[in-house]
């Protein structure tokens, strides 16, 4: 089998296990002539495919043409669709090495004192006698602003993005983010790749807007997150390089991982933090909020960072140790100081089948991919390394090592 050979047989089989479950292709923009035949196939059942999947493993580790770099991302690809195919056939692992199969990162439990040292920064940022949850909600509350209000910010952060992220990565030319709104969604926002250089980024109207999620969420899905990856992935692997793996994006591999752990620290890189605070600002006097709680609207967000690890527990408690979802709920109210509308939702999107495991990819893709920036002398460089080269996480931790490494030695 040719390397070109490798790479249709790659978009194949991913196609055919997403004919199995619905959203594993999260977007294929390769020659329609595949995703024609493979629409017009009979459906080949799981079990059928782990012989396809075996072969094309075998033909990777065989081929002496693929680099290195890409020999290891492309078996680390496989072997996720490999874990994949097992699932569908109800021969699931236990989920912490279903994640590691999965993503190639292994979860552990978070100590519940992280989680009571973000308390204390709240309780100091949020200082009052009403319990700290009630405090908590109540600040969100006051930052909550409704579509029509959110629609225009939205477009404006996009633009803003987009400049600040052009001038600092070689997205093409002809590229762009259309926003819009939707209901009755498990997510927030999400980002749908058309292919050509073109995004549809749909918000959940059923989900509350918050003025401090805003940014995040704007450049985790546009600029430099999501879409800048997609666009200049597609651009230089796809189009430039003939590398036919990266016409198709799936959700449950070791490079959505990756992906999220770069739109996790998208904003970081294209905004300072008095930046940052400077947007709050302007976000909330668009909203004709007082403009004097911009510095604090920024402290209370990254007082509140570490609660995002609060969901680990949860899917480890839920599929690891049998938790009903009372308890599941009960534990996110209590360490993430969150509502129970705001759990049963998290528990709506976790029981879905394609996004059960998929909720370490934003903590743990965090986690990997800041580490790595955090080592390297330039942040926006490195950044625009992993927008430009596939690396599974393993390879983002190894060049993280190598570059901490070579400073240590450098001082």
């Amino acid at each position: 089998m040719t390397v070109d050979g490798i790479g249709a047989a790659f978009v194949r089989l991913g196609l055919r296990i997403g004919r199995h479950l619905p959203g594993y292709v999260d977007s294929y923009y390769g020659p329609d002539d595949i995703a024609r035949a493979i629409e017009s196939e009979d459906k080949l059942s799981p079990a059928d495919l782990e012989a396809p999947a075996d072969r094309l493993a075998g033909e990777v580790v065989a081929d002496p043409s693929l680099a290195p770099a890409r020999r290891e991302y492309l078996l680390g690809e496989i072997a996720a669709m490999r874990t994949t195919l097992r699932i569908l056939q109800h021969d699931s692992p236990d989920i912490t090495e279903e994640v590691r199969r999965l993503y190639g990162v292994t979860p552990s439990w978070i100590d519940e004192s992280r989680f009571a040292e973000a308390h204390d920064a709240l309780a100091g940022i949020l200082p009052g006698t009403d319990p700290l949850s009630q405090r908590v909600e109540a600040f969100r509350e006051s930052l909550r602003i409704p579509t029509k209000v959110a629609a225009p910010v939205i477009i404006r952060l996009g633009a803003e993005f987009r400049e600040r992220a052009r001038a600092r990565f070689r997205l093409p030319s002809e590229e762009r983010c259309d926003f819009s709104f939707v209901r009755d969604q498990p997510w927030t926002a999400y980002n749908w790749y058309l292919g050509g250089g073109i995004s549809r980024i749909e918000f959940n109207e059923d989900h509350p807007i918050y003025i401090h999620q805003l940014p995040e969420i704007v450049a985790h899905e546009s600029y430099p997150g999501h879409h800048t990856e997609h666009t200049i992935k597609e651009e230089k692997l796809y189009r430039e390089e003939g590398r036919l793996e990266h016409a198709i994006l799936l959700s449950n591999t070791p490079s959505a991982l990756i992906c999220e752990g770069i739109a996790q620290n998208a904003l970081q890189v294209v905004a300072q933090p008095d930046e940052i605070v400077a947007c709050y600002r302007d976000l909330l006097d668009e909203a004709g909020l007082p403009t004097e709680q911009a510095a604090r609207v920024y402290e209370f967000t990254l007082a509140s960072r570490p609660l995002e690890k609060v969901g680990d527990n949860q899917l480890l408690l839920l599929y690891g140790e049998g938790a009903s979802d009372e308890e599941v709920v009960a534990y996110g109210m209590r360490h993430g100081l969150s509502t129970e509308e705001r759990q049963r939702r998290f528990l709506r999107f976790v029981k879905d089948p394609l996004w059960r495991s998929y909720g370490f990819n934003y903590t743990l893709g965090q986690d990997i991919v800041e580490a790595y920036l955090s080592a390297s002398t330039g942040r926006v460089e490195a950044f625009a390394r992993l927008l430009e080269e596939p690396m599974t996480p393993g390879q983002v931790l190894e060049a993280g090592r190598r570059t901490s490494a070579g400073g240590a030695a450098g001082t």
